[in-house]
């Protein structure tokens, strides 16, 4: 399945399926982050996205509700979640990071048109990519990046050629 609605089935591994805001709380606390209204809507703004943003689109969208949060304090902010493992930072081709409140196992597949980002589930074959020990490195994380043309792009990247 390679829809963006399958990341709504597939939330099991995220923090709000099904659970009420005071158990996003508890999670930040067991993370060792202060609770504050402003990183629960940035939280939410990116949970509920059906995209992969970027710090600029969930700062418009949380701005609506808190007019006077920055910017800064939407990077900062994403930027702490990526240090706890909260959210993921997905940035293949694109020059602005995006992220993904999505952190169990998938893959994504990115249009080098339109740099879209969609969620893609199930096994990818992948050539033998030397796991952690190898050389004494130490792998924190894992992502495949399929790259290649959306349904609108592929239309018209064929008819150009």
């Amino acid at each position: 399945m390679y829809a963006r609605s399958a990341v709504r089935k597939k939330r099991e591994n995220g923090i709000m399926e099904g659970k009420k805001d005071k158990d996003f709380i508890a999670t930040l606390r067991d993370r060792g982050l202060q609770v504050t209204y402003q990183r629960l809507a940035i939280y939410q703004s990116l949970y509920f996205s059906k995209e992969h943003p970027s710090a600029e689109v969930i700062y418009q969208h949380v701005k609506k509700k808190f007019p006077m949060i920055s910017l800064g304090t939407v990077y900062k902010t994403l930027e702490k979640f990526y240090d706890v493992g909260l959210i993921e930072k997905v940035s293949p081709v694109t020059e602005v990071a995006r992220y993904d409140a999505q952190t169990g196992p998938h893959h994504h597949m990115v249009c080098l048109g339109c740099q879209a980002i969609m969620d893609a589930y199930g096994p990818v074959e992948e050539p033998g990519i030397p796991l952690s020990g190898q050389n004494g490195f130490h792998v924190l994380r894992k992502q495949v990046v399929l790259q290649g043309y959306c349904p609108a792009c592929k239309t018209a990247f064929i008819s150009k050629s």
